[in-house]
């Protein structure tokens, strides 16, 4: 952990002149949720009010619809409060309140999210992922940074809540906070193997490979910017 705590010192005072202010990320409003049949969906409004479609689904083994606990659109209880957990040097804002989805895991399902268009390095925001006498994880086919963590609606840790496992595996412990996915996706999926009651989610966008192409000369460093966030 030390040296991890002064590779992320070094990181920050090397990148501090090329780094931007935190910035407003552009969240689902989730808008149909059918926990029962294992379906939701949603929208994300773009600043030029262009829209991203988002849609999650539940697969069971062998391909039949899945389930999840519940969902909430519009509002209900603001499980996103308090915010600090959602809010870093990168992201300007927590979600929305109410809207999330919510799962129990441990029953072999898939759960894919599909993007009407390719999104650069999305964010999904996590509330209460395991509890203190059960870790959960959440396996991704696809590699993450964490990018922020805290003390959320459920109590918790200010730090080592969420933890980054070899794999793509994020592992909890009461834990609320923010991870981005590193690339650009049209879609991506995980499983909850662990069952625990209940931990929930959604997801946001800073913008779009068609609003903001990826130059091919960067080279990204994955890593870097969830570095800055766990000192």
């Amino acid at each position: 952990m030390h040296c991890v705590k002064r590779l992320t010192a070094a990181v920050a005072m090397a990148l501090a002149p090329a780094l931007a202010s935190a910035v407003p990320y552009h969240y689902v409003d989730w808008q149909t949720i059918n926990a029962a049949g294992g379906t939701a969906s949603g929208v994300i409004t773009l600043p030029d009010l262009s829209t991203v479609n988002v849609g999650f689904q539940a697969i069971s083994p062998g391909g039949a619809p899945g389930s999840f606990l519940f969902g909430q659109s519009g509002c209900g209880t603001n499980y996103w409060s308090p915010s600090a957990p959602y809010i870093s040097a990168q992201v300007d804002n927590a979600p929305p309140n109410c809207e999330l989805l919510a799962l129990v895991g441990g029953t072999n399902q898939q759960y894919i999210v599909t993007l009407s268009e390719p999104i650069k390095d999305p964010i999904m925001a996590i509330v209460s992922l395991g509890n203190p006498g059960l870790n959960t994880t959440y396996d991704f086919d696809s590699p993450f940074d964490i990018v922020s963590e805290g003390v959320g609606f459920w109590g918790g840790h200010a730090t080592d809540a969420l933890e980054e496992l070899a794999g793509d595996i994020l592992r909890g412990n009461e834990g609320h906070g923010t991870i981005q996915f590193i690339g650009t996706f049209p879609t991506f999926s995980w499983t909850a193997p662990t069952p625990e009651n209940w931990h929930g989610f959604t997801f946001g966008i800073r913008t779009t490979e068609r609003l903001e192409p990826t130059d091919p000369t960067v080279v990204p460093v994955p890593g870097t910017l969830a570095l800055l966030g766990l000192g």
